[in-house]
């Protein structure tokens, strides 16, 4: 066998081998669906698929209105609404193998291009987020579409094909908007244009107007659910408000220093989970693929422009606007990261053992993801071990939690629950049930401490409720408090 047929045998065998990981992979996520609603957002999807209701938090602001409208359309052929939600993702982003390919074939070859499909589907912690009833895995899955129409729009020279990205931009938007900073792609595409001097003036503010009114398509729509512009507008101030302000642990609602989210983002959340899935091989890899970036760093800053551009100002803004503690808001940019990071390694790296380094990692991602799909799937969340547990409690019983009533509630628990934030309420409501027992969430007596409150000798622990923190990072440990009357 000369070496041009042996070249040509080792291409098909990678071209196999990527095909069949995505395949495999994917019907491995099909047969081990989570069909569990553990969060309190996750709940606001569900019960949409029921009634469409943002101000019953049905789901909560703005709606994500393409997301519910495709596990609405699963539903018609899935009995449970989590696990509907959860298929419309698997579906929608085995859909974006055509884009990340087509992504890759500008810049290396069939095989490599099959090649870096199959590593970036295959990486673990994206699947885990796709295989969660959560809008970032449909998001994940229109921002590759709008990636790439991006990326070919720049490239033709045609004006027809700079119409797409303005209407993906508004189903990017329809299912999560706070991917909103994506938006800097439209402003990279008109500036190509006109620096090319491909639009006029007019045909440059035709399509700055085009894509304010796709948006108006899926905000319409909204407007229209809620009955008035008021309605609506309120709803967005009061949303906007508490994100920013109380809840969200923005930079401005968080205790923690920017350096402190600046350090939990890179290293915990976009390197440790999004990159490395908290595998030690995979992490290792990563580094080599990472070092060896740096080298190329210029040579990828020219190529990749477009993809820096978004993922830094997506960076930005998860660093600013978007809780830190939860590692899934920065999914955005690995993925950025990894194409980035395989085209460049492919492309200038041709020695023999970069085709090694690349079928290892791949088969790690392929089997942490199996792992992880699997237990995700299976392991009961902590919060569902709360609400299995309530059924052995007094029914006369009162639980105050925080968003784990959400669940509570979803769940039907048999005792009565309630949400409480303050110790002052908490003591006034706790009067009205003076001959109930009454427990109390970890999360609560960490809120009371944090208002300065010293509740030593008037609670004891009954019982914790574990999960893996990687499902869910705030509430995989739920630990029960009595309160001593």
């Amino acid at each position: 066998m000369d070496i041009h047929k042996k070249a040509e045998w080792h291409y098909k065998i990678l071209v196999l081998t990527s095909i069949a990981a995505i395949i495999i992979l994917f019907l491995y996520q099909l047969k081990h669906i989570n069909a569990f609603a553990a969060s309190w957002d996750q709940v606001d999807y569900s019960l949409a698929l029921e009634r469409f209701d943002i101000m019953a938090m049905q789901p909560h602001f703005p709606g994500y209105p393409y997301f519910i409208l495709g596990g609405m359309f699963i539903h018609q052929f899935i009995e449970d609404q989590t696990a509907s939600l959860t298929v419309f993702n698997i579906l929608f982003y085995f859909s974006a193998t055509f884009p990340i390919y087509n992504l890759a074939r500008g810049h290396v070859s069939k095989p490599f291009s099959f090649l870096i499909t199959a590593m970036i589907y295959s990486s673990s912690y994206i699947l885990l987020t796709v295989n969660q009833p959560m809008s970032e895995g449909a998001g994940l899955a229109a921002l590759w579409w709008y990636f790439w129409s991006i990326d070919r729009a720049v490239r033709k020279n045609g004006r027809l094909a700079d119409w797409l990205p303005l209407i993906l931009f508004s189903v990017l938007l329809g299912i999560r908007l706070s991917y909103i900073p994506f938006g800097v792609g439209l402003i990279y595409l008109f500036w190509k244009k006109w620096n090319d001097k491909t639009y006029t003036r007019k045909q440059l503010y035709m399509r700055i107007v085009f894509a304010f009114l796709f948006q108006l398509i899926w905000i319409a729509g909204i407007i229209f659910s809620e009955g008035s512009i008021h309605g609506f507008v309120k709803l967005a101030f009061a949303f906007t408000s508490g994100h920013f302000n109380d809840w969200g642990n923005t930079a401005v609602s968080s205790d923690q220093s920017i350096l402190d989210r600046v350090f939990t983002l890179m290293f915990n959340n976009l390197f440790w989970h999004g990159l490395s899935s908290l595998s030690i091989i995979i992490a290792i890899i990563m580094v080599l693929f990472l070092l060896y970036g740096l080298l190329h760093f210029k040579w990828s800053l020219k190529t990749f422009s477009l993809a820096y551009v978004m993922a830094l100002s997506y960076f930005i803004w998860a660093l600013l606007a978007q809780n830190v503690d939860k590692p899934r808001h920065i999914v955005p940019v690995v993925l950025f990261i990894l194409f980035i990071l395989f085209v460049a390694v492919l492309k200038k790296w041709t020695h023999p053992i970069a085709g090694v380094i690349f079928i290892i990692l791949l088969f790690s991602n392929s089997v942490k993801s199996v792992q992880m799909i699997d237990e995700q799937a299976n392991e009961m969340p902590a919060s569902y071990q709360l609400a299995e547990y309530t059924k052995k409690m007094d029914k006369n019983s009162i639980l105050y939690t925080w968003e784990e009533t959400r669940v509570l509630e979803y769940l039907d628990s048999p005792i009565h629950h309630k949400k409480i934030m303050t110790y002052e309420i908490f003591l006034h409501d706790m009067s009205y049930y003076k001959n109930s027992q009454i427990f109390l969430t970890n999360k609560v007596i960490e809120g009371f401490s944090k208002q300065g409150i010293d509740l030593s000798g008037k609670i004891k622990k009954v019982k914790t409720f574990q999960s893996n923190p990687i499902y869910d990072p705030v509430y995989h440990e739920i630990t029960l408090y009595e309160w001593f009357k």
